[in-house]
């Protein structure tokens, strides 16, 4: 017998054992594997109805709410508008402090003076995404996002800024004024199904607006988030 034989013999005795483990495995078969992108946007309009909010606000506090449209040219490239319009209210920054008298909350004719109450805004958009990628959520469920890179230009109208009043409890009444800016900022999608996703995103306005006679250059941090809606619902690159 040449020493061949008994290497098969065994490798024979051993097969069964090997397949009757492979199906007594209580884990085979019950996790699917996941590869590419299961959620696809290319061709494919987002609608986002969603709520703003202004972050590091000194003196006025926006709350804004509005949508946004955005068309998706491929997987990482996008075209987009917005708009959003809604009230402020005034945050404990605008106590006034008279020397040798008790702080007390600013008129206003005092706020009339101040700058930074948006009402409204619109624009368009660019976005870039060049990251989508997956988490497993407790060994369960992989959850799929991606992240954005933004950029547009906007149509800005904010309350008027008037000159200092020269007694406090002067009357005024201030109207709005409109400016163009532009805005950077991030953001990311947390895909819920092939139809939508949770949108969320970090932006930086900047504007130019009238401030005692003279055009200075504003700045306002606005957290933004909604619930994006695929047209069409079902996705194209889904399996």
């Amino acid at each position: 017998m040449t020493r061949a034989a008994p290497l098969a013999l065994l490798c024979a005795l051993l097969a069964p054992a090997l397949a009757r483990g492979s199906e007594a495995d209580a884990f085979e078969n019950r996790v699917r594997p996941i590869s590419g992108q299961l959620y696809r946007k290319a061709g494919r309009l987002e609608i986002t109805p969603g709520a703003e909010l202004s972050v590091k606000d000194a003196f006025f506090q926006k709350y804004l709410f509005g949508g946004k449209l955005t068309y998706h040219l491929s997987e990482w490239l996008s075209i987009g508008a917005s708009g959003a319009v809604g009230p402020s209210r005034v945050t404990g920054s605008t106590l006034v402090c008279p020397p040798n008298d008790a702080c007390r909350p600013a008129t206003d004719a005092q706020l009339a003076a101040v700058p930074g109450e948006i009402s409204m805004k619109a624009g368009g958009e660019i976005g870039f995404s060049p990251v989508y990628a997956k988490l497993n959520f407790l060994a369960e469920k992989a959850v799929h996002f991606d992240l954005s890179l933004l950029a547009g230009a906007d149509w800005i109208s904010y309350r008027e800024v008037l000159p200092p009043p020269s007694s406090p409890a002067v009357a005024v009444n201030p109207g709005k004024v409109s400016t163009v800016g532009g805005h950077l900022g991030i953001g990311t999608r947390v895909f819920l199904a092939e139809w939508g996703a949770l949108r969320i995103e970090f932006k930086d306005y900047i504007y130019r607006a009238d401030v005692a006679g003279t055009t200075r250059w504003q700045q306002q941090l606005f957290l933004e988030a909604g619930i994006s809606i695929f047209v069409p619902f079902r996705n194209r690159g889904a399996p």
